[in-house]
């Protein structure tokens, strides 16, 4: 990934008016079938993306503790639809918008020309993005134009002999520097597959919301169904704890809400020891030392895909947490009990547990932005974390490796860290020195490196500044939003601030692991 002084951010403008985050106002509630409103739900927009990596939190958003949600800025009341003279409503913009970087338009019929040119403050010609003849539909036109002069330039856009003129304002990312002088523009033709685009909703075992919209304005309302049959009995869900033996013991759960019987749920001291069924031994004492205990559903699949474990200490005092740094596979959850009676759960929130794993996944991709889709296998064994996942998405050459580059850039004037490195050095926390500083890099995967750090680092350390806008680490908030107490390892270095499903605790009687489907 290329960082020098010669990189450039544009900030766009329509002639006449402001067209760029302020073009997006969308509004409405989320609730139940009963009308009760759903909070927290996250609410996002499908195709249209918003790449200035600065916060401005307008393609993704949540719901407020009266269900409200607001995507944008300003009053959101009627839909604007923007149409042009003989285009329908339902065939989208009435003429060309350019939102985050992409141009967005309609074309009503077939064979109609389309013209995209590049030209100075004089009107002379500058460089030539695209001339073609397409077939009738709604189509974006990404230009990105990170590497060009610091002179500003005139974009104008012309469907069917109609023309649109925006502004090109260049944004130095450092300051003091000169530009090149050579105006360079990468671009790529999509179709849009909704009218505009969709709208999504996703709360934690809810129906998914998915609308499509012809207007980024207007109010749009969410009507959500519960999907998941859990029904809040927690003494039901860890059994008979009486009958738990009490010399340090592990139980390990069946809890895949009927899915497999217990003879198809094994544990294992280490990932390549022997399995053992819980159908002929549901407990076994805690071992000293460290490692991780394994548990495993179906372990005769082809490919010992549905496993999961709890890493481990003991030494008389047990320590131990689940992860998510690899990805997601299974619902797992710990319970701790001990002789001075202290009892603590950390893992995945029950409500999981009680729903199909269909659900799961579904409410994965729908509530994720499109860079974070792909790490959702097709056949539903696991959802990778972005820095593992086989299918290079963030490294170099993969297609969103600039996915915190603005942002790094913008984090750097507050708060001055580690040299920038490609998304995927920042998803694992390794790469380009992020690995020397955990605070740094759990900052910028939380979005609030921007933020002043306050004292003890209070700012960057509270979960209610999280994942607010785009860029960030939306695996990691798919799972940390379906966690007991909200705690998760979603990356390596996610417990800087204790924000972990970590726990460590003596005079253990026993350990109940659950797992689920």
């Amino acid at each position: 990934m290329k960082k020098n002084a010669t990189t450039f951010l544009i900030a766009v403008f329509m002639a006449g008016s402001v067209f760029s985050q302020t073009a997006i106002n969308l509004c409405g509630k989320v609730t139940d079938q009963a009308g009760n409103p759903l909070t927290n739900t996250i609410v996002r927009l499908g195709q249209t993306t918003m790449d200035n990596g600065f916060g401005q939190n307008a393609i993704i958003t949540k719901t407020d503790n009266t269900g409200y949600y607001h995507l944008g800025t300003g009053t959101c009341t009627t839909p604007v639809v923007f149409q042009q003279a003989g285009i329908a409503k339902s065939d989208a913009f009435s003429k060309p918008a350019y939102i985050g970087g992409q141009v967005l338009f309609s074309i009503p019929r077939d064979n109609l020309q389309v013209k995209i040119g590049v030209f100075d403050l004089a009107g002379r010609f500058v460089k030539e993005i695209m001339n073609s003849r397409l077939l009738k539909g709604n189509y974006g036109v990404w230009i990105d134009t990170r590497s060009v002069s610091s002179q500003y330039y005139l974009l104008k856009v012309t469907v069917n002999g109609a023309s649109s003129v925006f502004k090109l304002e260049p944004f130095s990312r450092v300051q003091g520097t000169n530009a090149a002088q050579n105006a360079k523009f990468r671009t790529k033709l999509e179709k849009l597959t909704a009218i505009v685009d969709t709208l999504h909703a996703t709360e934690p075992g809810y129906s998914i919301g998915v609308l499509a919209i012809d207007a980024l304005s207007g109010p749009h309302d969410f009507v959500l169904t519960k999907t998941t049959t859990w029904n809040g009995d927690t003494t039901a869900f860890w059994g008979n704890t009486a009958s738990y033996p009490t010399n340090a013991s592990y139980v390990i759960l069946n809890r895949t809400n009927g899915a497999f019987p217990d003879s198809k749920i094994y544990w294992s001291i280490q990932q390549n020891g022997a399995k053992t069924s819980i159908a002929t031994q549901p407990t076994v004492q805690i071992p000293s030392g460290g490692g991780r205990f394994y548990i495993w559903v179906a372990p005769t699949d082809s490919n010992n895909r549905y496993f999961d474990f709890v890493e481990v200490n003991y030494n008389g005092t047990w320590m131990g947490n689940t992860t998510r740094v690899d990805g997601w596979r299974l619902p797992i959850t710990f319970r701790v009990h001990s002789s001075n009676g202290q009892d603590n759960a950390l893992g995945d929130a029950y409500e999981v547990f009680y729903q199909s794993r269909q659900a799961k996944f579904d409410e994965y991709l729908n509530e994720v932005p499109k860079e974070f889709t792909g790490l959702a296998t097709h056949d539903n064994a696991n959802i990778w974390a972005p820095h593992t996942s086989p299918v290079n998405y963030f490294g170099t050459g993969g297609p969103y490796v600039d996915y915190f580059t603005r942002y790094e850039d913008s984090v750097a004037v507050y708060n001055p860290g580690p040299a920038p490195t490609t998304a995927v050095g920042i998803f694992e926390c390794g790469n380009g020195g992020m690995g020397s500083s955990p605070d740094y890099c759990a900052c910028i995967n939380r979005h609030v490196g921007t933020l002043p750090k306050g004292t003890n680092n209070a700012n960057w350390y509270n979960d209610t500044n999280y994942y607010k806008a785009p860029p960030c680490n939306y695996f990691s908030y798919w799972c940390h939003r379906r966690s007991l107490y909200n705690k998760c390892y979603g990356f390596p270095y996610d417990d800087d601030g204790g924000h972990a499903a970590y726990l460590g605790q003596g005079n253990v009687q026993w350990l109940a692991i659950a797992i689920g489907w």
